[in-house]
C-alpha cells in the first residue's frame, strides 16, 4: 500500500491523522505520568540486566525468593556505592569551593569583559546572574572596613521565602527517596514474578503467533542486557582513562571529573560534551591556565576517539544495530518527555522497539529504517 493510495482513501487519511493525534496524547500522558512510570521502567531495565545473575544463582540451588533477594542487594550495593563515591567527591569539591571561586575570579572578570563587549547583555543582568551562582565582587560585602555596604538583616519576606525554599528542597528530597525505594521494590517484584509476567505477555497473542513473539521478547531482553553490560564495562574503562588523563593535566578534582565523565557517557554525544565542559570548569577553576585547557582537551579527544573507534566496536560489534540518527533523536525525545532519566533509558527502550519492528511483518519497513543494515531483512 503506497502513500498515494492511502491519501486517496478518506478512511486511510482519517486513520493516519488519528495515529498522529494518538502519538501526541501518548507523549502528553508519558510526561504527566513520569513520577509513576519512571521508577517502573528503570526497574524493568535493571531487571533485564539482572536476570542472568538470578538464573545463575538458581542453578546453584537458590530458591526464586533468595536469588531475587541476593540480586536486589547486589544492585543496591552497586548503586548506593557509586552514589556515595560521587557524593564524597562532590562534598570535597564544595569544601574547597570558596578557594576555587577566588582562583576562578580573574578568569570570571575576563569572561565578563568579553561578554559585555561582544554581546547585547547588560551589566545589571550579568550581575544578577553572578549573584545567583555565588560570584561576588571582591570587597562588596566588607561592611566593617567601609569598602562596601553593610550587610543587611533579612526581613520577614526574605525569611518566608527561605522557609519556602527549604520546604521545597525537603519535599524534593523525600520524593526522590520515595522513588528510589519504589524502584527497588519494583525490581524485586519483577524479578520474583518474571515467569508470570512472561506467560501473561504470551497469552496476549494467538497460539500461532506466540513462538514468534516469544523469540522477539527474548531477543529484545538479550539486546538490553548486552547494551547495558557493555556500557558498564565502558564506564569502568572511561573512569580509568579520564582519571589518568586529568591527573596528568593537573586537575585537582580529577576523580570527580572522571566519574562524572563516565556516568554522562550513558547519554551519547550530549553527555560527552557536558563532561568536557565540567572538566574544564573544574580544571580552570582550580587555577589552571592555557596548558591545562589544552591538556584537558587532548585527554577528551583521545578518550573519545578510543571509545568510539576502539572500545565500542570491540564490545558492541554489530549486535546493537541501531541507526545513529535515531540514537540522537531518541535521546532528545527522552529528554523532552522525562528529562535526564528519559535520556539515560532512551537507547535501551529504542533498542527494544527496533527489535520488535524488525520481527513484526507490518513494521519491518521501520525496522529497516531504525537499523544500520543496507539490505531489507525479512526477519532478524
Amino acid at each position: 500500500m503506497t502513500l498515494k493510495k492511502i491519501f486517496r482513501d478518506p478512511k486511510k487519511i482519517s486513520a493516519f491523522f488519528l495515529i498522529i493525534i494518538g502519538f501526541y496524547f501518548l507523549a502528553k500522558g508519558l510526561i504527566a505520568s513520569k513520577d509513576v512510570l519512571a521508577p517502573v521502567i528503570v526497574a524493568l531495565i535493571l531487571a533485564m540486566l539482572s536476570v542472568p545473575v538470578a538464573r545463575k544463582l538458581e542453578s546453584w540451588s537458590f530458591t526464586r525468593f533468595w536469588s531475587t533477594t541476593t540480586v536486589l542487594l547486589l544492585n543496591m550495593v552497586i548503586i548506593i556505592g557509586v552514589t556515595a563515591l560521587v557524593s564524597f567527591q562532590v562534598r570535597n569539591f564544595l569544601e574547597d569551593s570558596e578557594d576555587l571561586q577566588k582562583q576562578f575570579y580573574p578568569t570570571l572578570v575576563s569572561i565578563e569583559s568579553f561578554v559585555l563587549k561582544h554581546t547585547p547583555l547588560e551589566k545589571g543582568k550579568l550581575e544578577s546572574y553572578k549573584e545567583d551562582f555565588g560570584f561576588e565582587e571582591e570587597g562588596k560585602d566588607k561592611g566593617e572596613d567601609g569598602e562596601g555596604e553593610p550587610e543587611e538583616k533579612p526581613d520577614g519576606k526574605e525569611v518566608k521565602e527561605n522557609q519556602k525554599g527549604a520546604i521545597e528542597v525537603l519535599g524534593a528530597t523525600f520524593s526522590f527517596l520515595a522513588d528510589f525505594i519504589l524502584m527497588f521494590v519494583y525490581l524485586f517484584l519483577i524479578l520474583l514474578y518474571r515467569k508470570k509476567f512472561f506467560k501473561f505477555s504470551m497469552l496476549l497473542f494467538s497460539k500461532d503467533e506466540r513462538e514468534r513473539y516469544k523469540d522477539t521478547i527474548v531477543k529484545s531482553t538479550k539486546l538490553v542486557q548486552y547494551y547495558l553490560g557493555g556500557r558498564l564495562v565502558l564506564m569502568v574503562i572511561l573512569v580509568g582513562l579520564y582519571g589518568l588523563g586529568l591527573w596528568i593535566s593537573g586537575v585537582e578534582n580529577f576523580i570527580l571529573a572522571s566519574l562524572i565523565g563516565a556516568v554522562l557517557s550513558l547519554i551519547p554525544f550530549i553527555g560527552n560534551m557536558g563532561a568536557y565542559v565540567i572538566a574544564l570548569i573544574l580544571g580552570i577553576g582550580s587555577g589552571g591556565g592555557t596548558n591545562m585547557f589544552i591538556m584537558i582537551s587532548i585527554t577528551f579527544l583521545i578518550v573519545q576517539f578510543l571509545d568510539t573507534y576502539v572500545f565500542q566496536p570491540i564490545i558492541f560489534s554489530k549486535r546493537l544495530n541501531i541507526n545513529p540518527f535515531f540514537v540522537i533523536l531518541s535521546v532528545l525525545i527522552g529528554n523532552a518527555i522525562w528529562g535526564i532519566i528519559g535520556m539515560v533509558i532512551s537507547i535501551p527502550v529504542f533498542a527494544i522497539i527496533s527489535v520488535f519492528c524488525r520481527n513484526i511483518p507490518d513494521l519491518q519497513s521501520f525496522g529497516y529504517l531504525f537499523s544500520n543494515e543496507e539490505k531489507v531483512l525479512k526477519k532478524e
